[in-house]
């Protein structure tokens, strides 16, 4: 067999598989996006990483976004954690947790508004939820 045909059997067949999959498995294989978007008045640091991801200390201007991109861990216990300063006010949030948010952002992208009063949380970019306060 030729390697193309060979690669092109291994691709069928491991789409067939995933997609004979229960949805928890399937969800291994899922990338997940995660945006942390500055709708602040002025610049703020956010530094996020997981167990394995350390995605450095990243200055954000109004209006831009941090995206993080990742799968989840065989052990299905990914997480993400940020920290943030803006001005005078610091904050430590979980921006992804397998048990929290691997149903909310099935299939979708979850995203992060980070305001003044707090950290507001979508999956539909219509519906924002405040879950986290600055300290």
């Amino acid at each position: 067999m030729e390697p193309l045909s060979q690669f092109a059997l291994i691709l069928v067949l491991s789409l067939t598989f995933t997609s004979c999959l229960p949805p928890s498995q399937a969800a291994l294989f899922r990338m997940y996006h995660v945006h942390i978007v500055n709708n602040l008045p002025g610049d703020f640091v956010l530094h996020c990483k997981s167990k394995n991801n350390d995605l450095r200390a990243r200055t954000l201007q109004p209006d831009q976004e941090q995206l993080i991109r990742f799968r989840l861990n065989i052990f299905k216990k990914t997480l993400f954690f940020c920290s943030a300063q803006w001005e005078t006010r610091f904050k430590q949030f979980n921006a992804f947790t397998t048990n929290r948010d691997e149903d909310r952002c099935d299939a979708v992208q979850c995203i992060w508004s980070v305001r003044d009063d707090g950290f507001y949380f979508t999956n539909d970019s219509i519906t924002y939820d405040r879950e986290y306060t600055w300290d």
